[in-house]
């Protein structure tokens, strides 16, 4: 099964792009490779009641939401949210202590994931040299699709020397293909749920992928969507 880890919408103000307009696209691209879906990872932005599965029986693909945090050392994408997490943890905060969160997030049920540990981020330079300094890090993002190949190839060392599982997603932001289609996770498994996710990062086999370009089919270009300011 392969699913978008790590994209975005106009919910994160930084972004131009839609669940309808991924959607569109996906369906065009199954004409050349599988893609099973995606998980919303908006910035700072986490809405309990979105009904995402009418886009699974619908169109027959999987919409999942996590969120992605802000961390004094880098961003984490957090996925298995829930009402312990919610009451718990503020995702609107900009500053939460990275070294300890991951530990913190996985006792309430959560797997959380330093995106682009190597870009924007100490993640990756922290957990190289002592893994101990980011309490219970077991997953990264392994691969991003916006990253440098000197990025993630330093991502793929690092899950090599501590034996760390990564997933992969494409970090988009707008609906085109040099956002999208860029890398994704392919489990083992089947997964209908969320929790089912959060069951496969912790004892599935899995492994970030760099997908195919989108050559030879007439791919959409839907009409992008004016990001939101909080």
């Amino acid at each position: 099964m392969i699913l978008d880890m790590h994209l975005h919408t106009a919910i994160s103000d930084d972004s131009t792009a839609s669940i309808d307009g991924y959607i569109e696209m996906i369906l065009a691209y199954r004409a050349i490779h599988p893609f099973d879906g995606f998980v919303l990872t908006e910035h700072r932005q986490f809405t309990p009641d979105l009904h995402l599965q009418r886009y699974w029986d619908e169109y027959g693909v999987l919409v999942l939401q996590g969120v992605e945090l802000d961390t004094n050392i880098g961003h984490l994408l957090v996925y298995g949210m829930n009402d312990r997490v919610l009451e718990r943890i503020d995702v609107t905060q900009r500053m939460h202590d990275g070294r300890q969160i991951i530990a913190e997030l996985a006792n309430l049920g959560a797997v959380a994931v330093p995106a682009h540990p190597f870009r924007g981020s100490v993640f990756g330079s922290l957990i190289a040299a002592d893994i101990t300094e980011v309490a219970g890090v077991q997953v990264i993002e392994g691969y991003n699709g916006q990253n440098s190949r000197v990025q993630n190839d330093q991502a793929e060392r690092l899950m090599r020397d501590h034996g760390l599982k990564g997933v992969g997603g494409s970090d988009a932001h707008h609906m085109n293909p040099h956002w999208f289609f860029t890398a994704a996770t392919e489990f083992d498994d089947s997964l209908t749920s969320m929790s089912d996710v959060v069951e496969a990062l912790h004892d599935g086999t899995y492994r970030p992928v760099v997908l195919p370009a989108p050559e030879g089919i007439d791919l959409p270009t839907p009409r992008p969507v004016l990001p939101r300011f909080f």
